[in-house]
């Protein structure tokens, strides 16, 4: 299974529509920052499953934290503000492992990153659009129970 992961977007759609069409993924993860992007992006391709988090720009009704399972793999979908993701990633870590998951995926940074601690991934995808920062965003290749992680 073939999951793109996107967060920070600010009101940005470009990227995210370009990386649909040229992904076609089977699931999409979106992690805050205009979370009504994700939403819409939802509208736009409503064959593809999609899991919203909440941002700290995002003031609707909605989750900040997710927990989803697919192909056998356990997932923390989260903005990572709340676990202050700009000052290191040990509370977010430990929220994984409370959970028991094999990947977070997390935003709010805007630093691309994957790592690998303590027996799970962390993926940041970065900024997808709308910030001086290099654009980006994950993809995620789930089988299994294993994944393989890739920044684009």
């Amino acid at each position: 299974m073939k999951i793109l992961v996107f967060s920070d977007s600010h009101g940005s759609m470009g990227k995210m529509v370009e990386a649909m069409e040229q992904e076609r993924p089977q699931h999409v993860f979106f992690l805050g920052d205009h979370d009504k992007d994700g939403l819409e992006l939802a509208t736009l391709y409503p064959d593809v499953p999609m899991d919203v988090v909440r941002g700290n720009c995002d003031w609707g009704k909605g989750s900040d934290l997710r927990v989803v399972e697919l192909e056998g793999v356990r997932f923390l979908l989260t903005h990572g503000h709340l676990q202050y993701v700009k000052s290191g990633l040990d509370e977010l870590l430990e929220e994984g492992l409370n959970r028991q998951v094999q990947v977070i995926c997390y935003g709010h940074t805007h630093q691309a990153k994957v790592v690998y601690r303590q027996g799970i991934y962390l993926m940041n995808p970065g900024t997808v659009g709308g910030c001086r920062a290099r654009e980006g965003y994950g993809v995620i290749h789930a089988l299994g129970g294993t994944v393989n992680l890739e920044l684009k």
